[in-house]
């Protein structure tokens, strides 16, 4: 085999040396304009930076090595080996000389692919096997005529709105999948065939857009007070102002840096290797110091007029293993690697690391992340034989989300959201998640050759494609968990043995479980509404999942199995329940999108994010324990139906007040139809919320509804058996075709009622009053055309004849017989 490169001597030497010497893990960087010819091994990852152009010519063959087993420090998007084009790919191929790219291997992504990250490549006659994905377009263009991408997992994925991919006279076949388009980006196909592809021949996704925080910035810049070349310091430092590093600055061990807050820390770009990537930063092998605070962060940046990803090297923590290095309400941006540790103990607390190439990595340490926004970096977390806890962090709108291999894990309450591939991928070692979103990635998360895994009470939903996949992971428990509306499969199972149970699998866009190898048990869980199928086995060995709910349908209707297909195994689906089981909500908030369906147990205060809308879907309850509510900030879509109403009510069912409320604030867009409210301190408050409720049913509350501001309409409704049927404060609503019976005080108007209007309603029996003015209302209410039982509405009526001073319910003309339902 021999390697025919036109590089100088030296880059020629450096290559051979990762040729030849197996375990080592760098990539191999392009500094001139390089073209390969003839036959090509490539043992390492290849770097083409920007400004340089790799040309093929025709003819070549391309064969790369599979990475080692352990290797987790990729150049860009995998732990495979890959090909980075930065600058600019040339593949000369013909029809009678095609250029060829191939694992040695021959098997199915033995190697990463060609990836295109702000790159360009024109590419003519290529036949690409044995990869990932032949080609992932980010950020940068492909232009490919006359090819052939086969035996891929993946032919093209291209990823984000600036990623165009051009397809001419190529086919893209017999691979597991053809071509996949994430979050706008834009493919042009003409004269093409993409087709024969195992699973899935095109597909395409776009997830909500991550909301970047309020940025960690001081306030204007200070003159720079301090510039540095390369130094040492020894004993204890004290930065503060504008500090401006020209160089390395090593802290050796025994020594200390601290970074007081408001202070600006700046890095001019060196860059003696031609790869883009700047090489001056912070090498601490004492103690860091930086605590900034909310008003005045410390902040890490580069320090060009034009600031990039890249342009300095990284806050380096080395053989820093005694007392925590502290970081606290920091910015770390334009870097290589934010932070990098080894051997260390480190604590990240209330901080954001944005625009790096790698925002955090690190291996052999102890290390604290709590509070923290992780976004729009390539690499969001990669860590490898540590011991880390993650509490509370944001992990957003990265390529690559967390990644682990060997690490003890704990991560609690954290959002891992709308990251380009894995949100979350770990290998071996032990990992316990719960309570965590990981939602509106490509993969949810990412479960291989784990010995153990505890995964309970967290929202897996909206990945673009399978929401927890399971590898050769032996001793996992999957509890608990919202497992729902991922992309193709909520839970994907292959060569494991793992506990299934007591899930809400819901609403997946193929399956809710693919299972091809699987020794455990799957029981106690909701399947509800999974497109294809709730079970599809793939594998030939039997499959226990006994005591599920499938939803209402047969069993034998949403699994596929021996039945259907006598090669494959046999799902036993003994023992079905006949109703749903009780699904505790996981989180304490609803931060994406989410479609409730069955029995939705609510045991602490759950809140809906500003931004997010919570459907309930016809039929479903809704049980609250003792004083709990729900807080919606977004939108509230409760439609039941006539025949399957939705139910807020309490996990008791014994008296008002057994809960608290569900209460919209600024959720403007909410609807409330066919819903019951009972056994509340109150069913429903609306603030500052245009809201419509009908056809709903409201009794057994200290109060049924009450509102404050509004537009609201109340139609076609019932209040009956609460202290206060409905309570007006400020507000401006219409109620009308409803009944309000039975309760203590029908309608009760705080004050300000001038804006009601109260028309064609039932308002009968009410023990005190049907309608009650406040003492703090001087306004007069508009309840004309009402029927009151066919008495005197006088005597239901407590106003101005009572109290001189506050306003008048106007009740005449009234109706002498019952009103009807409103239109809708």
């Amino acid at each position: 085999m021999t390697i025919s490169f036109r590089i100088h001597f030296v880059a020629f030497l450096f290559l051979l040396f990762f040729v030849v010497s197996p375990g080592i893990s760098h990539a191999v960087t392009l500094t001139k304009d390089t073209v390969w010819t003839g036959e090509v091994r490539v043992a390492e990852d290849v770097l083409v930076p920007r400004g340089i152009t790799l040309t093929v010519r025709a003819g070549t063959i391309i064969r790369i090595a599979a990475a080692e087993s352990t290797k987790t420090d990729p150049e860009f998007i995998s732990p495979l080996t890959e090909i980075t084009i930065r600058g600019k790919l040339v593949v000369e191929g013909t029809g009678k000389a095609p250029v060829t790219f191939s694992g040695e291997e021959k098997r199915n992504a033995s190697w990463a692919g060609i990836a295109i990250d702000q790159g360009t490549a024109e590419v003519s006659a290529v036949q690409v096997h044995d990869s990932e994905a032949a080609f992932t377009v980010l950020d940068g263009s492909l232009n490919m005529t006359g090819s052939l991408l086969s035996r891929n997992r993946y032919g093209v994925v291209a990823h984000g709105s600036a990623a165009n991919a051009r397809i001419e006279g190529s086919r893209i076949t017999e691979n597991e999948y053809g071509v996949f388009t994430f979050q706008g980006a834009r493919l042009e196909s003409k004269s093409s065939l993409v087709t024969g592809n195992r699973k899935k021949d095109s597909y395409s996704a776009t997830s909500k857009e991550f909301a970047p925080p309020n940025t960690l910035a001081t306030s204007a810049d200070s003159p720079v007070s301090r510039r540095y070349q390369d130094e040492v310091f020894r004993g204890d430092t004290i930065w503060q102002g504008r500090i401006e590093v020209a160089g390395v600055i090593r802290v050796p061990e025994g020594s200390r840096l601290f970074i007081l807050p408001g202070t600006i820390v700046e890095f001019v770009k060196k860059d003696t290797t031609g790869t883009g990537i700047g090489e001056n930063g912070l090498l601490i092998q004492g103690r860091l110091i930086a605590k900034g605070t909310p008003e005045n962060p410390i902040i890490f940046r580069s320090a060009e007029n034009v600031k990039r990803t890249g342009d300095w090297d990284s806050i380096n923590i080395m053989n820093s293993s005694g007392t925590q290095n502290l970081i606290e309400y920091c910015r770390i941006e334009h870097a290589y690697r934010g932070l990098h540790f080894h051997f260390s103990h480190v604590g990240l607390f209330n901080s954001q690391v944005t625009n790096n190439y790698r925002a955090i990595q690190f291996q052999e340490s102890l290390v604290l992340l709590k509070n923290n926004y992780i976004y729009g970096n390539k690499s969001g977390v990669q860590g490898r034989d540590s011991d880390v806890t993650l509490t509370d962090n944001v992990i957003a709108a990265n390529y690559l989300g967390a990644n682990f291999f060997r690490t003890n894990l704990t991560a609690r309450g954290n959002r891992i959201t709308a990251n380009g591939k894995e949100g979350l991928r770990i290998r071996e070692g032990i990992s316990s998640l719960q309570e965590n979103s990981i939602d509106g990635n490509r993969f949810g998360m990412m479960v291989a050759d784990m010995f153990y895994g505890d995964y309970s009470r967290n929202n897996i939903s909206y990945n673009q494609e399978v929401g927890i996949f399971l590898k050769n992971a032996d001793n996992v428990e999957v509890v608990g968990n919202n497992i729902a509306l991922n992309g193709f499969n909520g839970l994907n199972i292959q060569e494991s043995r793992a506990t299934v149970r007591g899930n809400q699998i819901s609403d997946n866009g193929e399956r809710g479980i693919g299972v091809q190898s699987f020794n455990g048990e799957i029981s106690g869980n909701n399947f509800i509404k999974n497109r294809l199928y709730a079970i599809d086995l793939e594998g030939p060995q039997d499959v226990m999942a006994y005591e599920n709910w499938w939803g209402g349908d047969a069993p034998a209707k949403v699994v596929f199995d021996k039945r259907s297909d006598p090669a494959r195994g046999r799902v036993n689906q003994d023992r079905a329940s006949e109703r749903p089981f009780r699904f505790v909500w996981p989180l304490q908030s609803v931060a994406v999108d989410a479609l409730w369906r069955g029995v939705i147990a609510i045991t602490q205060p759950v809140t809906v994010y500003s931004g997010v809308e919570l459907s309930v879907a016809p039929g479903t309850t809704v049980e609250f324990s003792e004083g709990i509510g729900m807080l919606v900030k977004g939108r509230l879509i409760a439609k039941g139906e006539e025949t399957a109403k939705i139910s807020f009510t309490s996990d008791r069912r014994k008296a008002a007040g057994d809960w608290n409320e569900v209460q919209l604030e600024y959720a403007t867009g909410s609807i409330v139809s066919n819903c019951i409210f009972e056994y509340a301190t109150w069913g429903l408050h609306s603030h500052f919320t245009n809201l419509v409720v009908s056809d709903s049913y409201f009794a057994n509350n200290y109060g049924g509804m009450r509102f404050r501001s509004g537009p609201a309409e109340i139609r076609n409704s019932t209040f009956e058996n609460n202290s206060i049927g409905i309570r007006a404060y400020l507000g401006n609503a219409v109620i009308r075709g409803t009944t309000i019976q039975k309760n203590e005080v029908g309608i009760f108007v705080r004050e300000k009622g001038g804006g009601l209007v109260v028309n064609g309603n039932n308002i009968v029996g009410n023990s005190s009053y049907g309608i009650r003015v406040g003492d703090f209302n001087n306004e007069d209410v508009n309840a004309r055309g009402n029927w009151w039982g066919g008495s005197d509405p006088s005597s239901a009526i407590f106003d101005e004849k009572y109290e001189p001073g506050i306003g008048r319910v106007l009740f005449e003309p009234y109706l002498d017989a019952p009103a009807k339902s409103v239109l809708k």
